[in-house]
C-alpha cells in the first residue's frame, strides 16, 4: 500500500526582481507553510499567461507533471477557482520546475525544501506569515545573504574544487607514466566476459508499491515492464486521453477504445491505481460510493486533480431499481453534491450498482443532465479476487469498444500493470470517460 499525505500548493502571486522570477506560494500540509519559490523565466511567464490574480479567484498548482520525452517538453496544471466553478489549464514549464515539484511532492519535512536548496524560502521560519503585505526585512536579508552566497561563496568553491582536480590529475598522469613504464604480465587462462545484469524484478515492483510477480506456469505476469519508485520517463504524447460520452447511457465505445474503470472507491487501494495509470499514460475512470467518499475525501481531490474522471456510484450502493423516487434522488444527487463540494467543479457521471436502473431513474438523470455509464465487459475481480484470473478474463474477451468494470481491490492493483499492457499491445486507446 502506498503512504500517503495530502498536500495541497495554493499559487498566490508571481513576481520578478533583478530579472530573476518567483512564486508566491502557500503549502498545505499538516499546517500552512507560506513560501517564496524561485523559478525560471519561461515558466513564470507561461504562468502569468493564464494566472490573473484577484480576490475572486483561486489558483492550485498541481503536484503532478507531464512530460514528452520525444520533444523535451514538460507540462504543469494549474487549476483556478472562480466563485463556486474550477477549471484546470495546461501550461509549459521547465525541467527545474518539475524537479522542484518533485522535492514538494516527496517531501515528508517541509522545513527540508528551505535547508536543501536555494529555490524555496520558507516565509513562515523568516518571520513573514501575512501574504498581502511587502516582503519582511528579514526575508530581504535572507535573499541578500542568498544572492551574496551564489557571487562570492560558489563561485569560490568551483575555484578551489577546480585546483583540486588539476593536482589530482597531474598525479593521475605521473602514476599513469609509471605504469607504462612496466612490463604487462597477463595469465593466459584469464578471459575477460561482458555479463548483462539485470536487477531482481521483486525488489523493483515492491520499491514500487506493487506485489511481488505473479506467475502463470512457466511465463511471468507483469514482466514485460516493471516501474520503479525511481521511475523511467514516459513518452506522453498527450494530455491524459479522453472520450467524450453523448448518450445518456453508455455500455460500449467505439472500436479501437478501451476504458478501465473502477468501482466502490475511495479506498486504502485508490492511490496505487492511479499511480499505475499515470506510470502508463492511460486514463481511467473512478465511480465513488458517498459512504468512502466520507472516509477519504482527499483521495477524491487527489485523484480528480491529477486528471482522472470521477463519478457517483450511489451514496449508499443500493439497488436503485427497488427502491423509492425519493430515495433514488437522494442516492444520486446527493451523491453527486457531495463529489462536486470536494472538487470545486461540476461530475456528470452515475453508475448504479449492479447496473440496476428503471424508469423513475432515467427521469432524474435527464431532468439533472446526468451520464449513467455501465459496461459490456466484467472480468468478475469482485468474484474470483485473483490477478491471474482477472488478466486472463480481460485476455480472453473482445476488450476493443469495451468498457471494462474492475473494482478497487489487491487483486486489481496486482493485475493492472498487465492488464494496460495487454490493451497497448493491442494498439487500443485506453481513455477517462467525460
Amino acid at each position: 500500500m502506498l503512504e500517503y499525505r495530502e498536500k495541497l500548493l495554493e499559487l498566490k502571486s508571481i513576481y520578478s526582481e533583478s530579472d530573476n522570477y518567483f512564486l508566491k506560494v502557500r503549502l498545505s500540509f499538516g499546517q500552512d507553510t507560506e513560501m517564496i519559490w524561485q523559478i525560471d523565466e519561461y515558466t513564470a511567464k507561461s504562468l502569468q499567461s493564464i494566472a490573473q490574480f484577484d480576490d475572486k479567484c483561486k489558483y492550485r498548482l498541481s503536484l503532478n507533471s507531464h512530460n514528452n520525452s520525444n520533444q523535451n517538453s514538460y507540462k504543469g496544471i494549474l487549476t483556478k477557482t472562480y466563485l463556486d466553478q474550477s477549471n484546470s489549464f495546461y501550461f509549459l514549464c521547465s525541467e527545474k520546475y518539475v524537479n522542484d515539484l518533485a522535492a514538494i511532492k516527496d517531501c515528508q519535512d517541509i522545513s527540508e525544501l528551505d535547508k536543501n536548496t536555494f529555490s524555496f524560502i520558507n516565509l513562515t521560519i523568516h518571520g513573514y506569515i501575512d501574504g498581502d503585505k511587502k516582503e519582511s526585512s528579514e526575508l530581504n536579508t535572507h535573499k541578500s545573504f542568498i544572492a551574496d552566497l551564489r557571487q562570492n561563496f560558489i563561485p569560490t568553491v568551483g575555484i578551489i574544487m577546480a585546483t583540486i582536480l588539476i593536482f589530482l590529475g597531474c598525479i593521475y598522469i605521473k602514476l599513469y607514466e609509471k605504469a607504462l613504464a612496466q612490463p604487462i604480465q597477463l595469465d593466459s587462462e584469464v578471459q575477460i566476459v561482458e555479463q548483462n545484469i539485470e536487477p531482481n524484478k521483486n525488489e523493483v515492483i515492491q520499491e514500487a508499491g506493487l506485489n511481488d510477480k505473479i506467475d502463470i506456469g512457466q511465463n511471468t505476469l507483469l514482466e514485460s515492464k516493471v516501474y520503479a519508485a525511481e521511475e523511467t520517463p514516459l513518452s506522453i504524447e498527450a494530455d491524459i486521453p479522453a472520450f467524450e460520452l453523448k448518450d445518456m447511457i453508455t455500455y460500449s465505445l467505439p472500436e479501437g477504445y478501451v476504458a478501465l474503470t473502477f468501482d466502490d472507491g475511495p479506498s486504502e487501494h485508490s492511490l496505487s491505481i492511479m499511480k499505475i495509470l499515470e506510470q502508463y499514460g492511460v486514463g481511467g475512470t473512478f465511480f465513488f460510493t458517498g459512504y468512502n467518499v466520507k472516509k477519504y475525501p482527499d483521495y477524491v481531490q487527489s485523484i480528480y486533480s491529477s486528471g482522472y474522471s470521477i463519478g457517483s456510484h450511489s451514496i449508499s450502493h443500493t439497488d436503485m431499481a427497488n427502491i423509492s423516487y425519493e430515495d433514488q434522488e437522494r442516492e444520486l444527487v446527493q451523491s453527486i453534491d457531495s463529489l462536486e463540494s470536494i472538487v470545486n467543479n461540476e461530475v456528470v457521471l452515475f453508475r448504479p450498482p449492479y447496473g440496476y436502473y428503471n424508469e423513475n431513474l432515467k427521469s432524474l438523470l435527464t431532468d439533472n443532465q446526468y451520464k449513467m455509464v455501465l459496461w459490456n465487459n466484467d472480468p468478475k475481480d469482485w468474484k474470483t479476487r485473483d490477478a491471474v484470473k482477472i488478466y486472463n478474463n480481460i485476455k480472453n474477451s473482445n476488450v476493443s469498444g469495451s468498457i471494462i468494470v474492475l473494482h478497487e481491490c489487491q487483486a486489481t492493483v496486482d493485475a493492472l500493470p498487465s492488464i494496460i499492457e495487454y490493451l497497448k499491445e493491442l494498439n487500443l486507446k485506453i481513455v477517462s470517460l467525460k
